[in-house]
């Protein structure tokens, strides 16, 4: 069941009138796994919304080498620091998984938000956590080992009381979020689950806490 606007936390406090005219604006899209739905330099004049799904962010070396950066699965809104500056986008984003996207034009979305102080709030929120989140990954990559890096990612997943976290676009996507490869984030999350801290469950790569004091993610 794919999730609607109204899910993804940008929008959730706008009006249900506004709401609805954003969806009436929105094109609605169904793709493939492999589909790419932007690549860099791109324009940046929509907001992608993932609906269903998993994708994952990647870019190019000079060489041609593809470097993934990051995963993201539903809800998420793809491109934010983009739309904003009027810019183009700065990666390759890809459907992992089959996906279901909706595509939000930048100026009816960006009105919507800034009218709305909730709105604009949670963009704000939004854009700053995303900076926090880089610049704490790259403090752990210097200092931190790989099992160490895993385990706080979880654990900060957790600070709002929940005892389930997605990972994103599973555990590749986990992986290339923290700069790992897919392995060692695998060995990582097994030595949690044997140590009891976290329980593991297939189907979707969640991470559930166990107990009162360990990390869990999903």
């Amino acid at each position: 069941m794919p999730y609607t606007l109204q899910d993804l936390p940008l929008l959730a406090e706008l009006p249900p009138p506004v709401l609805a005219g954003l969806s009436a604006l929105a094109r609605y899209r169904r793709y493939p796994a492999g589909q790419i739905l932007c690549t860099e330099g791109d324009p940046a004049d929509q907001l992608i919304v993932l609906l269903a799904g998993e994708v994952v962010e990647s870019v190019r070396g000079v060489d041609g080498t593809e470097v993934v950066l990051a995963g993201y699965g539903a809800p998420a809104g793809i491109g934010k620091v983009a739309l904003l500056g009027s810019g183009t986008h700065p990666t390759a984003v890809t459907a992992r998984t089959a996906v279901e996207v909706a595509y939000l034009p930048r100026g009816p979305l960006l009105a919507a938000v800034t009218g709305h102080p909730d709105s604009a709030a949670r963009l704000l929120a939004a854009l700053a956590r995303m900076v926090r989140e880089r610049d704490q990954n790259r403090v752990e990559a210097a200092l931190l080992s790989a099992p160490t890096r895993v385990a706080g990612w979880l654990a900060r997943r957790l600070e709002a009381g929940s005892t389930t976290v997605r990972l994103p676009a599973g555990q590749a996507g986990l992986a290339a979020e923290l700069g790992l490869s897919r392995v060692t984030v695998n060995r990582a999350l097994r030595s949690l689950r044997a140590r009891g801290l976290i329980s593991i469950s297939a189907a979707r790569h969640p991470c559930t806490r166990r107990g009162r004091a360990g990390p869990a993610g999903r």
